[in-house]
């Protein structure tokens, strides 16, 4: 049996040019409430014809942006070559070399890299080792720490002097904001020392990583 559709139903298509499933207020030309789904989709990676991504907004609108448009940003948030020279005389707390302040427009994967000098104050000759240590925090957190140990013996020699590095590499994932970044240091056992200066080699950087897609 043949079924027939009013003459006003299609009229009504042509006049509105919008067809609203689930819903009798469309926008835009098929405007769905609800959900939609696809049993078949082929896989187009490798063609090159294929140069658009669909996307939608907050409202649910579907439009497409070009493929080349889909990148990551990579931002340089600070790159310093030298340091504070900070003299640190305590066996228990830290003394900061460097806090740097940071704002990231939207969340990002933030990268942080940094090689920092350290002199002890006098040359070890009492043939007990030494801790040489730098942390890297993250809003006040600590999420690294770097150390170099070193022997002062007879058999390794007892004058332990010059310069030394730390050096270091630590990413996280940050939100959009303000956010800090320090260099701490610290050297062990009743060694004062001091970490920073404008050494070669001398760096403290870090980088953002946005997602564009």
């Amino acid at each position: 049996m043949k079924k027939l559709y009013p003459l006003s139903i299609f009229l009504g298509i042509i006049i509105n040019a919008q067809v609203g499933i689930n819903t009798p207020t469309p926008t835009r030309t098929i405007d769905v409430n609800g959900t939609s789904r696809m049993r078949v989709i082929t896989d187009k990676s490798a063609d090159t014809n294929y140069t658009q991504v669909l996307t939608t907004d907050t409202n649910g609108n579907v439009d497409y942006v070009p493929k080349s448009s889909l990148n990551q940003q990579y931002v340089q948030l600070f790159n310093l070559t030298t340091l504070p020279a900070v003299l640190n005389n305590n066996n228990t707390l830290a003394s900061t070399i460097s806090t740097q302040s940071i704002t990231l427009t939207k969340t990002a994967l933030v990268m942080i890299n940094f090689s920092v000098p350290i002199s002890l104050s006098a040359a070890a000759i009492d043939g007990r080792a030494r801790i040489l240590r730098t942390h890297l925090l993250v809003d006040g957190n600590t999420m690294s720490r770097t150390s170099n140990t070193y022997s002062n013996a007879t058999l390794t020699g007892t004058n332990l002097t010059g310069y030394f590095y730390n050096t270091g590499s630590f990413s996280i994932e940050l939100a959009a904001g303000t956010h800090s970044i320090s260099l701490e240091g610290i050297c062990f056992d009743n060694t004062p020392c001091t970490q920073g200066g404008n050494m070669l080699g001398t760096n403290f950087q870090a980088v953002a990583l946005y997602n564009n897609f």
